[in-house]
């Protein structure tokens, strides 16, 4: 029987998970992972895997068989090619902060729409498995404050437009040498404390529950503190 873990993915530094496919004309020279569908950030299961890999391995002091079991043998691994257990799925922007008054610094905007298609998400990949908005939404508020969520829903498009390249923070970077600028280029961020979600399925029950409340770097840029990302499993 396979066990259907739902995490929320909280960075807690501005996030930057690099498209490399992605050709852009515009000023960002380094844009972010876009779900290819809706256009939302998100952050490709390949790259969440590889993080939480590189968590366990590292940080978690796991085992090599353990390793191999999670996420199966390495290519160079010929002799014993192993598939692995755990099944990643790409994680999905549910909340994004805006700048807001009313004595608060932000405010964590959603779109009703947004949370319903991803509770639709979870149960067409893992039938017999949904979580709600309602249950989404209460456990972001939960764990964020209540009073750093917002009151009310936004339609789609609104949320869709917080998220466009137009929105989102672009940082400048700079190499220099002997003091004189000899790369500067424009890199786009997905804010600290939003909020994403994904799916994690195991074959056993508490396979990943290590992750739980454990902060994974995530992306590029680790050594100037982009990608530090707290996990919070919901179910």
């Amino acid at each position: 029987m396979k066990n259907v873990g739902i995490w929320l993915i909280i960075p807690q530094t501005n996030l930057h998970v690099g498209s490399e496919s992605t050709v852009n004309f515009s000023v960002i020279d380094k844009a972010i992972q876009r779900d290819v569908t809706t256009n939302l950030p998100c952050i490709n299961s390949s790259s969440l895997k590889g993080a939480i890999k590189e968590y366990m391995s590292e940080c978690a002091n796991m085992d090599v068989s353990n390793l191999k079991d999670i996420f199966g043998s390495v290519k160079s691994d010929s002799a014993d090619i192993k598939k692995g257990s755990v099944l990643f799925f790409d994680a999905s922007l549910l909340f994004i902060p805006k700048q807001c008054g009313e004595g608060k610094t932000y405010e964590l905007v959603y779109s009703d729409k947004v949370l319903e298609d991803f509770s639709k998400k979870v149960n067409n990949l893992v039938e017999g498995n949904s979580i709600s908005k309602e249950t989404l939404l209460s456990q972001v508020r939960s764990i964020m404050g209540q009073d750093n969520v917002a009151r009310n829903s936004i339609d789609r498009d609104t949320f869709t437009a917080y998220c466009d390249d137009d929105a989102l923070p672009i940082i400048s970077r700079n190499c220099l040498e002997n003091g004189e600028s000899v790369n500067l280029w424009y890199e786009q961020v997905l804010p600290s404390l939003s909020v994403l979600a994904t799916i994690i399925v195991t074959k056993e029950k508490e396979q990943m529950d290590a992750l739980n409340g454990k902060i994974v770097q995530i992306g590029a840029n680790a050594t100037i503190g982009y990608g530090y990302c707290k996990f919070v499993k919901i179910n």
